[in-house]
């Protein structure tokens, strides 16, 4: 992965070129949409924010005419600045302030921006996911395969939202801490994991989280939380998860044979996975992330 980087880090061209390139892989192949991401987040670490622009803006325009000729879609591609946008500004927040918590907050806060678009455009996001998915399925049908029922659709529907949800803000945030990764491994060799288990979100997330939790109550107490609130909330989970990852990273660190024992947790996390899935594995490392707030098991909120 490494090797990526270099290839990509020899000009701010190469640059443009490597990411519109794996833009144009993600369409057979989609994981290569977090590396396309990861080499606009470095642009932006490496060169700044004037030429992350031009880079992103070449790399926009080189994909666009391998888009055309593929998918016979000329505004396809615009498609990419909306991905990359938030990736470019948490590059530039994180080479200005070096705080990988203040690069995932305004990740967190482009999730945000979307799941506030999302309701606005899209007002029953049940049936919106309910007719792309039977307009899926009949084409999976027309080539002769086979797709969920009624019942299965309907189901797979009510969940989507909330499932893109969670995949917006993890793309978003591993795609930054990627580039921050590829960037310490090219300049800075051993500085991402001192940086990443120093992790610490802004202070102002405290008052925002708190907000959310007594309204997303209050909704509980009268039947359940729904609509905009519930979409905030997943966000916060997710955010407050990677401050929880950061600290268990820190504790493990200081004990002997660390990385054996950072090996077998993240096969406990696996485990955890299958056994309360996603969101349930977002939620434990999220309240450890909250007790890390609240107590500052870290020290590290003199400086923050």
């Amino acid at each position: 992965m490494l090797g990526i980087a270099k290839f990509a880090m020899r000009s701010p061209m190469a640059a443009s070129i490597n990411a519109a390139a794996y833009a144009v892989f993600a369409l057979f192949f989609a994981p290569f949409m977090v590396v396309s991401g990861a080499i606009i987040g470095l642009a932006a670490l490496r060169f700044g924010a004037v030429e992350g622009m031009r880079i992103s803006a070449v790399a926009i325009l080189v994909a666009g005419v391998a888009y055309l000729v593929l998918l016979q879609q000329p505004g396809a591609a615009l498609l990419l600045g909306v991905i990359w946008i938030p990736v470019l500004v948490a590059g530039c927040a994180l080479r200005a302030s070096e705080s990988q918590g203040l690069a995932l907050m305004v990740c967190a806060m482009f999730a945000a921006l979307y799941a506030v678009l999302a309701r606005m455009l899209l007002p029953d996001m049940t049936a919106h996911w309910t007719t792309w998915l039977q307009g899926l399925g009949e084409m999976i049908r027309d080539q002769g395969g086979t797709f969920y029922d009624v019942e299965e659709i309907a189901a797979i529907a009510g969940a989507m939202h909330e499932a893109m949800i969670v995949a917006v803000c993890l793309y978003w945030m591993t795609t930054i801490l990627l580039a921050r990764w590829w960037q310490a491994g090219l300049y800075n060799p051993g500085g991402f994991g001192g940086e990443f288990r120093g992790l610490c979100l802004p202070r102002v997330v405290s008052p925002i989280a708190a907000l959310i939790a007594f309204f997303a109550l209050v909704q509980l107490a009268a039947g359940g939380i729904y609509g905009l609130l519930s979409d905030l909330l997943i966000v916060l989970v997710v955010l407050l998860a990677f401050q929880g990852l950061a600290l268990i990273h820190h504790r493990l660190h200081k004990v002997v044979m660390a990385n054996w024992w950072l090996v077998g947790f993240y096969v406990l996390l696996t485990l955890m996975l299958l056994w309360v899935g996603l969101i349930g594995a977002f939620m434990i490392l999220a309240f450890i992330g909250i007790l890390d707030m609240v107590a500052d098991i870290r020290r590290l909120r003199g400086g923050n």
